[in-house]
């Protein structure tokens, strides 16, 4: 057997023993010395384990005369070498994940934080505006169902109808009306107005007293039948603003006079 052939099979006995494989038994050439009588000035530099990013590796420095481990050295690990990857895409609920994956080993050396994305709202309904409240828009998002409302624009003014009568009341000789009209877009928001005449010339029961409103304006006339006097009372500036008494012969038998003693109290 020759010295090269003699050197590789010391070499393959070393690395079994090392590695912790079963011990293969490899004869001893003629030439080989025990240990406790070599000088070791005869060695190699045999690696076992190549570093990895992993893990670290290992060189040994053996005897090639006895085959005793002189020296071990270990190795530092490799640079992880990867790309950053998306491990979780974001949506508009939750942020994403990216991540830097080593190639080799697959361990995630880095990660980071996606932002959420923008939510994808559609109309789903339209709540027109009122008196009360502006338009209202009502949206959805696409992707999670996030629900959301919105105004647009402003409320609508009041709208109210005509005017009518609340009340009338004889307070010796003037007469004190109470007129309302109401939101009919609500139906809740009303206006009150409120005047009394000037003095008539007596004082007169209510079987007497006669009035006519126009309910588009407001304007009303109050009319005495027994002295043949009336007052008319037309709404500025938020009150009921009434003439000067005036003698008046109306008819207070046509169609358009009501008897004040039949209204509604």
């Amino acid at each position: 057997m020759n010295i090269k052939a003699v050197r590789r099979l010391k070499r393959m006995a070393v690395a079994i023993a090392v590695s912790g494989a079963a011990f293969l038994w490899t004869p001893t050439p003629a030439g080989t010395v025990h240990a406790e009588n070599c000088t070791h000035e005869n060695y190699e530099w045999v690696t076992l384990v190549k570093p990895t990013c992993s893990k670290m590796g290992k060189d040994v420095r053996v005897c090639q005369d006895c085959e005793e481990i002189l020296e071990t050295e270990y190795i530092e690990k490799k640079e992880h070498k990867g790309k950053w990857e998306r491990t979780k895409e974001p949506t508009c609920a939750s942020v994403g994940i990216k991540s830097y994956i080593c190639k080799n080993c697959n361990a995630v050396i880095e990660t980071e934080v996606i932002p959420t994305k923008n939510h994808k709202f559609v109309r789903i309904d339209t709540i027109g505006a009122t008196c009360k409240a502006p338009k209202v828009i009502k949206k959805e998002c696409s992707t999670c169902g996030l629900k959301t409302t919105e105004q647009s624009g402003n409320k609508l003014d009041h709208k109210y109808g005509n005017w009518s009568i609340k009340s009338i009341k004889v307070k010796g000789k003037n007469v004190k009306v109470t007129q309302i009209r109401t939101c009919s877009r609500c139906n809740e928001s009303s206006q009150l107005v409120t005047g009394t005449s000037a003095a008539l010339s007596g004082k007169h029961g209510r079987n007497n007293y006669f009035y006519k409103l126009t309910k588009r304006s407001g304007r009303i006339t109050v009319l005495c039948a027994q002295c043949h006097q009336s007052v008319t009372g037309k709404i500025s500036g938020g009150v009921i603003k009434f003439t000067r008494p005036k003698r008046d012969n109306s008819k207070h038998t046509a169609k358009a006079w009501k008897s004040l003693n039949k209204m509604h109290k």
